[in-house]
This record gives structure tokens, sequence and C-alpha cells, in this order.
């Protein structure tokens, strides 16, 4: 069996995704699920939040 290097990313994506039926959608690298969005904002929000606090607090 030889690897390609997008062989290489699918089983490095699919490893770390964990999907009933045990095969990774190799197209889902489209556009982001609804509930993908109020994670990554929270994450930003959190982010600029503690850098605010770092450069203020002094």
């Amino acid at each position: 069996m030889t690897f390609t290097a997008g062989d290489i990313g699918y089983h490095i994506l699919a490893r770390g995704h964990h999907h009933s039926g045990g095969t990774y959608d190799a197209g889902s690298s489209g556009p982001m699920e609804w509930w993908m969005w109020p994670i990554l904002a929270v994450g930003v929000v959190a982010v600029i939040w503690s850098l605010i606090k770092k450069f203020t607090a002094s």
C-alpha cells in the first residue's frame, strides 16, 4: 500500500475525527457547520479579552 501526500492528510484528519460509520468525508473542509461559529466566536473573544487584560493590567 503506497501513500501520496493527499493520503497522509486524509489519514491525519480521519484519525482526529470520530464519525459514525468509520468514514471521513474528505469534502468536509468546505463551509463550517452552524455550531462551529459560536465556539469560534467565544474563542476569539476569550483571546482578545486576555490580551486586553495582559496589556492593561500594568
